[in-house]
């Protein structure tokens, strides 16, 4: 039978619903700020003419900044110019992307949706957290078991989608439509960004994915423990007959429930 009310230390339950929270929310406003990567103002960058397949060289007239579920323009909207490279700018120098195909390149779009899906394993495990405050198991299972395998799962996505990222950034050819590659300079190459610089984004996503680490490290620290108590409920005590044990010698419906040592007296 399973114990939906196992009396248990709630201490490091505490702890991991709290550290979860700060990395989960450090994480949710980096992937939402497009600011991961800086465009320097008043630098060159080349804008491939869809038209005339001829590289335009245009100059940033203000602060710009790619990121992962959008990009901000390196021109202010009240002095912007029709772009032959990339999507014109709306009213708003920032935009969100609103599809896959706007996003850019196929790996862009992969990085994104790894990205997502880690977030998305990292929420789910937040509610098991929250659960776990209230009870030790479900099902028969270690709620930590799980918390712990969706946080592994979470920050290998998230580590995986960053290091592709960068990884890839020598890979991009020079009609494609990224921002990374379209005003970021030529000087774009494997972990070089070219002109551009890490943004706060950058580094509050990396701050908030280290603290992720060590809240997986300390959930599983957490299930290891709490997995003995469970265990240690389930088990009867050494010194218990079987209840349901028939006694030699007794009517068929005779049952007991005694210590081994009173047995033997008998």
């Amino acid at each position: 039978m399973c114990n939906f009310r196992l009396k248990y230390p709630r201490g490091m339950s505490i702890i991991v619903c709290i550290f979860l929270y700060l990395s989960l929310v450090g994480l949710l406003v980096a992937f939402f700020q497009p600011y991961w990567l800086v465009i320097p103002n008043n630098t060159d960058y080349e804008c491939l003419n869809n038209k005339t397949r001829v590289l335009d060289i245009k100059r940033s007239t203000d602060q710009g900044s790619c990121g992962l579920s959008g990009m901000c323009y390196p021109m202010t909207h009240t002095t912007k110019y029709n772009l032959t490279c990339y999507p014109s700018m709306g009213d708003e120098q920032c935009t969100w992307y609103m599809d896959l195909e706007s996003i850019g390149t196929l790996t862009d779009q992969v990085v994104t949706l790894l990205f997502l899906v880690g977030l998305g394993l990292c929420v789910l495990a937040w509610f098991l957290t929250m659960a776990g405050c209230c009870s030790l198991t479900c099902c028969c299972c270690n709620v930590y078991t799980a918390i712990a395998v969706f946080l592994s799962f979470g920050a290998v996505s998230m580590l995986v989608s960053i290091l592709l990222w960068f990884g890839m950034m020598g890979s991009y050819n020079y009609d494609d439509q990224s921002c990374v590659n379209v005003f970021c300079g030529s000087e774009v190459d494997l972990f070089n960004p070219g002109h551009c610089t890490i943004g706060w984004s950058g580094y509050l996503g990396f701050g908030a994915w280290l603290l992720l680490v060590i809240t997986c490290f300390i959930t599983c620290c957490t299930a290891s423990h709490y997995g003995k108590i469970i265990e240690e409920e389930k088990i009867p005590a050494k010194n218990m007959v079987n209840p349901y044990e028939r006694r030699r010698g007794d009517n068929d419906n005779a049952f007991y429930f005694k210590e081994v040592a009173a047995v033997k007296k008998a």
